[in-house]
């Protein structure tokens, strides 16, 4: 015995007893109606698109510092061998 005085359950008593909460939650559930259909389907798409732009806004955003980063290596190099150049 274990914890509490309980006894350490089989695999099988574990798979048996979560094959009833199966068929407990299908009994209870029901098919959706055409609009209950319809709004989770508008909830999805518009969490979706949520995402979407957050990762596409993310994204840009790299994308600008990126160029930016690059723009102001490429600045120091060309500065640097115009001031070399002088010399």
């Amino acid at each position: 015995m274990n914890k509490g005085g309980k006894k350490k359950m089989g695999f099988i008593n574990r798979m048996s007893r979560f094959w009833d909460e199966c068929v407990r939650v299908l009994r209870v559930t029901k098919k959706p109606t055409w609009e209950e259909y319809k709004v989770i389907s508008q909830v999805a798409a518009i969490g979706i698109l949520i995402i979407g732009g957050i990762g596409f806004g993310l994204r840009m955003i790299e994308e600008v510092f990126s160029l930016l980063i690059a723009a102001f290596i490429v600045l120091i190099l060309v500065l640097g061998l115009l001031y070399f150049r002088k010399e």
